[in-house]
């Protein structure tokens, strides 16, 4: 049986008296609780310091890498198709468009390049929600200023999803405030009026 620890000869006597009070509570409910139980014998030793642990047989496991790869080159061909076949379009600038009454869902995107040395702006115009027309109508971007339709960009069509198509500006932009697209009738007698997209 071992010895009763001595308050006195633990903490000795230069402690302050509020301090040597909480410490004699203290040791005192240690000797009352009493020495902690017998250590229980799945504890005498340490445990495997570096266990091994397998979460999925090795077979598995190669075919859960080769899936994995096999997503990523599928997700990287289909970035590399959609932008273009790796055309090298580098937009210097983006414009987001809006649909008007005429088409309230309707939502797009100009990229616009830097201009070449004759003055191109190449333009990668993407678009959803525009309804397809009949055959022999399409759509039409313009430049505009003061929301009318001053300079035109190129024609297109649209089918159900996202379409995008190149488009080109050989204007100076800084002439113009806003970009609108209009819908054109199947005679092909532009409707100016029916602003169907806005910036």
């Amino acid at each position: 049986m071992s010895k009763v620890p001595d308050f006195d000869e633990l903490i000795g006597t230069d402690v302050p008296a509020e301090e040597r009070g909480r410490l004699r509570r203290a040791h005192d409910a240690l000797l009352q609780a009493g020495p902690p139980p017998e250590l229980p014998p799945a504890l005498e030793h340490p445990p495997d310091p570096e266990p091994r642990v397998s979460f999925l047989p090795q077979r598995r496991r190669y075919t859960l890498i080769g899936l994995a790869a096999a997503l990523a080159l599928v997700a990287f061909g289909g970035g590399w198709l959609a932008g273009g076949r790796g055309g090298g379009f580098h937009a210097a600038f983006t414009k987001p468009m809006h649909g008007t009454a005429l088409a309230p869902g309707a939502l797009a995107t100009i990229r616009i390049s830097d201009a070449d040395e004759a003055g191109n702006w190449p333009m990668r115009f993407s678009v959803n929600g525009l309804k397809p027309l009949p055959k022999g109508a399409y759509y039409e971007l313009y430049l505009s200023r003061h929301g009318k339709p001053i300079a035109t960009c190129g024609t297109f069509t649209v089918h159900s999803g996202t379409t995008v198509v190149r488009l080109n500006a050989p204007y100076n932009l800084r002439k113009y405030d806003g970009w609108l697209v209009t819908r054109n009738d199947v005679e092909g007698h532009a409707h100016t009026d029916a602003v169907v997209m806005t910036t």
